[in-house]
């Protein structure tokens, strides 16, 4: 049976603030919301294109319940960086709902995705992911942002968020070849990196043909947990042990 509860509450909440603190230790503020008509206008104004349909308010019926996105604020009020995730409950699996719900929400606003091949692979971890489910979106950060850390402390801090808040089976996100190329699903805090689980013959402006599944089971998150907690206990330490 899947969990309901987070298996070590305190823990994810301290880890969570560590990587809220770092953030802001580094001169940023963090915006949190869930609403999705302010994050249009924000992705407008700072990318100059449209949410992706799975975030689009105009196209895709997800209440504040169901969504939660960051953004995060440089000193001088630039937005450097921005996030979005949402809620589904899948059934049977994550292979089964998703191509056909990826490609629906495109149709509704009139854009066309055509699948390369009409079954999905069976091998695939998309088989056996089911239940409470977050998408990760929308990720981008500035290019201007040259601190490594930031990227890894942001994308971690709204994974754990959205932990924190629906409690989920899994966690998974798409990118592209040369995201995937670079390890950028690593160092977001993903565990498990898949290749040509959606392929495209014809897609929308700005998709890959070939896309990557990341994905992160509870498991992996409790485990990404209790890695950071031991990793700053032995930081704290060491640094406790230099000389004056």
């Amino acid at each position: 049976m899947p969990q309901s509860s987070l298996e070590d509450p305190l823990g994810t909440a301290r880890t969570c603030a560590g990587f809220a603190n770092e953030l802001e230790q580094m001169g940023y503020r963090i915006h949190v919301s869930s609403d999705l008509a302010e994050l249009s206008a924000l992705k407008l104004s700072v990318r100059n294109e449209p949410l992706a349909p799975f975030f689009d308010p105009e196209f895709c019926n997800l209440s504040p319940e169901r969504n939660l996105w960051l953004s995060l604020i440089s000193a001088d009020g630039k937005t450097t960086a921005i996030q979005a995730f949402r809620y589904d409950y899948v059934d049977p699996s994550l292979a089964d709902w998703g191509p056909s719900y990826i490609i629906g929400l495109y149709m509704r606003r009139q854009e066309m995705l055509l699948p390369a091949h009409v079954e999905h692979p069976k091998s695939s971890i998309a088989e056996r992911i089911r239940g409470k489910l977050i998408y990760q979106g929308e990720f981008w950060i500035d290019s201007q942002v040259r601190n490594r850390r930031v990227l890894d402390c942001f994308s971690r801090l709204g994974m754990l968020l959205s932990f924190i808040k629906w409690s989920p089976d899994a966690i998974w996100a798409l990118c592209s070849n040369r995201m995937a190329a670079n390890g950028y699903p690593t160092r977001m805090g993903y565990a498990h990196m898949e290749k040509g689980f959606l392929r495209w013959q014809w897609s929308s402006a700005g998709i890959d043909p070939v896309e990557w599944l990341n994905i992160s089971e509870r498991l992996s998150i409790e485990r990404m947990i209790n890695e950071t907690i031991i990793s700053n206990a032995v930081e704290v330490k060491s640094r406790a042990l230099m000389p004056a």
